[in-house]
């Protein structure tokens, strides 16, 4: 019995140490996949030199430059609950995240959609990028600070991989269907990744994905199937419908409540 008590705590001291490997292993694979984003999309301003712009291939890069990110949004999603799961949360862990998250959602989209629509508009563009990646890292520092009493059950703020995925989906739709960003789209950007970086650092709330743990295994096992089906069927128009989706019905929502609430003020001082 000795032994075999010496041989269980040893499985167990093994099993402790690999634990807060895991997550960690995927947060590194995330900063990785946002790496890999980064290089294709320099590779791509390598290929413009010798190709033309509407060419499969640079179609190809840009589709794939894009999907590495959608991939990281992906390794952020399970580095955290997998860290909780096994009780391997830690305090290195979160900062190592963020890091990831920063390259990953923050400097990986900037310089994408850099590359794709806005290089001709040289310092304004620039400016909007630079904007959008400090306030990515401020979002991510609040995150860290407020993670585990402000943001428990509710984001602050726009996360930061929601808003590369709202970047990245027209990237995707584009580069699926080979059309050529024009200069609306460019004007788009332009305007909208500044405000998204606004809204990153806002007091909206978000909510956090509902938690699937009280639904039953088969049940998210068929749900899985579902979503895991349409995108990779259609991996652009999904990425678009739900990026779009939350960040709307984030933002209607905080409308409401602030609507809500100034009227119900009034009502009070009309009482009084």
């Amino acid at each position: 019995m000795g032994k075999l008590d010496k041989e269980d705590i040893k499985d167990k001291i093994k099993k402790e140490k690999l634990f807060p490997i895991v997550p960690n292993l995927l947060t590194t694979a995330g900063l990785i996949l946002g790496l890999a984003s980064i290089m294709a999309s320099l590779e791509i301003v390598m290929l413009e030199g010798y190709s033309d712009f509407s060419s499969p291939e640079i179609f190809s890069k840009f589709w794939w430059a894009s999907a590495f990110i959608g991939f990281a949004v992906v390794m952020d999603m399970f580095d955290g609950k997998v860290a909780r799961a096994l009780g391997s949360s830690s305090s290195f862990g979160t900062s190592y995240d963020s890091l990831s998250d920063l390259v990953s959602f923050g400097v990986a989209p900037s310089v994408l959609i850099y590359v794709w629509c806005l290089v001709s508009f040289g310092k304004i563009a620039l400016m909007a990028l630079f904007f959008y990646v400090v306030c990515a890292a401020l979002r991510l520092a609040r995150f860290n600070i407020q993670s585990k009493k402000t943001e428990k059950n509710n984001f602050t703020g726009l996360p930061s991989p929601m808003a590369a995925g709202l970047i990245i989906a027209p990237i995707l739709l584009f580069s699926e269907f080979d059309i050529v960003p024009g200069v609306r789209m460019a004007f788009l950007y332009l305007f909208a990744t500044p405000i998204l970086g606004l809204i990153m650092v806002s007091d909206i709330p978000y909510k956090k994905f509902p938690d699937f743990s009280n639904v039953g295994q088969f049940n998210v096992l068929v749900i899985g199937a579902i979503i895991l089906t349409a995108v990779i069927t259609n991996p652009g128009i999904m990425v678009a419908l739900v990026t779009s989706s939350y960040f709307f019905l984030g933002l209607s929502m905080f409308v409401f409540h602030q609507i809500k609430k100034r009227s119900e003020s009034k009502k009070k001082q009309e009482i009084f």
